[in-house]
C-alpha cells in the first residue's frame, strides 16, 4: 500500500488527466441534454397516461 502515504497520494494526484475546458463544456451539454430529454418523456408520459385513464372514466 505504497500509495496510502501522502507522497503516494500526490503521486497518483499527479497522473490524473484532467478534461479540457472544451471537454467539460462538451460532456456538460451532453448531461444537459439527456436530463431535458427525460425530463420532457416523464411529463409527455404523465400526460399521456392521465388522458388514458380520464378516457377509461379513472381519475377526476
Amino acid at each position: 500500500m505504497k500509495w496510502f502515504t501522502i507522497a503516494g497520494v500526490k503521486e497518483e494526484v499527479r497522473k490524473i488527466q484532467w478534461p479540457s475546458s472544451k471537454e467539460t463544456r462538451r460532456n456538460t451539454v451532453i448531461a444537459i441534454s439527456f436530463i431535458l430529454f427525460f425530463v420532457a418523456y416523464f411529463i409527455l408520459t404523465e400526460f399521456v397516461l392521465v388522458w388514458a385513464l380520464r378516457l377509461l372514466g379513472i381519475g377526476a
